[in-house]
């Protein structure tokens, strides 16, 4: 196990050797994921560990854990998002490997020229991220109205009778 992640690998090789990284990367270091984060204070804890299946193919093992502060949409605070994945990727060279690949593998293109492993944890930390960062409705502090709810006094009424009315009263 190394426990410095290169800034740049060459995929093969390290399936080759079977190369394992672990560590931790500063969450500030992570330009892509780093304009979304309410502050980049923190860091992320990885494990990249290359083999080969049963298959023979090249594979990586992507496990990822951090905590990522977001901003909240709904009451625009503070939101603790954990992340823990575990992802296993395929290295293939073309469209037709990754066609073939099993369903419990990722494909993650390579060619001759190296990777940087540091991208692929950053990766999986955006592909973690929630598409609208909310926390629930109880712990936000604002009420929320239920937008499918009838206002009283209106049932039966047709949402477009406000339009309806300032139509016919300009007349």
């Amino acid at each position: 196990m190394s426990p410095v992640l290169p800034s740049l690998l060459d995929p093969w090789r390290a399936v080759d050797k079977g190369a394992v990284f672990a560590g931790r990367l500063p969450l500030s270091g992570l330009p892509r994921l780093r304009g979304l984060l309410l502050d980049a204070a923190g860091d992320v804890g990885f494990r990249l560990a290359f083999s080969r299946d049963e298959a023979g193919r090249g594979v990586l093992r992507c496990e990822v854990v951090a905590t990522l502060r977001l901003s909240c949409q709904r009451c625009l605070e503070a939101l603790e998002h954990r992340v823990e994945t575990d992802t296993w990727l395929a290295l293939v060279s073309g469209v037709d490997e990754e066609r073939r690949l099993p369903e419990r593998y990722d494909p993650l293109p390579v060619g001759d020229e190296p990777i940087r492993p540091g991208d692929l944890v950053e990766d999986e930390l955006l592909l973690a991220l929630p598409q609208i960062p909310m926390h629930e409705p109880v712990v936000c502090g604002r009420y929320v109205a239920d937008v499918n709810a009838v206002p009283r006094g209106s049932a039966g009424a047709s949402p477009f009778a406000v339009l309806a009315e300032s139509v016919s009263g300009d007349g």
